[in-house]
Order: C-alpha cells, then structure tokens, then sequence
C-alpha cells in the first residue's frame, strides 16, 4: 500500500504544532518575565537565577533587562510595564491599558 497523502498531512501537522509551541513560549517570555526580569516580575519562566549587575550611567541606572510588559510584581494589575529603570504607572487588565501609580514602598528605618 502507498501512503503519500498521509504522510503529507502528518508532516504538515507536526510543522503546525512546532510553530505554535514557539509562538506561545516566545510570548510566555515576553509577557510573563524572564531569568534576570525586573525585581519582583514572575511567571513560568522566571527563576531564582542571578540578577544581572546594574550598570551605572550619567542619566539612570539600568538594571539590565529592556523595557517591556511584564507581571504586575505588586498584584493589582495583570501586567505592569517596565521601563528599564523602574515600574511605570501604566498597566494591562485583560488588554485594556489603564493607569496607577505602583505603590510607595514603605521607609526603612
């Protein structure tokens, strides 16, 4: 017996199913912190790794991770953004942008 239709379409759904594992792992990435993210983000890839070593420039300090959408570390929110230095006021639920302040942390003393 001879198969070739079939086996097309087998190769064309493994094909599928690989891109879309890539998609969503490299959006899980994206959207859910990093190995090295921004202090306080998680999701599934975050881990308890090393915090890459800030840098100090003349204007700010960089912490090493590029601005982005990440988990609201202070759950209020579904995702906070991050701006390269600290956590903006701008945030995500459920894809509607809105705006809070993330909250002052407490004086040490």
């Amino acid at each position: 017996m001879h198969f070739s239709g079939q086996h097309s379409w087998v190769a064309v759904a493994v094909l599928l199913g690989v891109v879309a594992i890539r998609l969503l792992s490299s959006q899980r990435r994206r959207g859910m912190g990093r190995p090295g993210g921004p202090p306080g983000a998680s999701g599934l890839t975050a881990s308890s790794g090393p915090v890459p070593e800030q840098t100090t420039t003349t204007e700010s300090t960089f912490t090493g991770t590029a601005p982005g959408w990440f988990t609201d570390p202070f759950v209020r929110h579904e995702q906070r953004y991050w701006s390269g230095t600290s956590w903006t006021e701008h945030v995500l639920d459920g894809g509607a942008p809105a705006v809070d302040p993330p909250p002052v942390p407490p004086a040490r003393g």
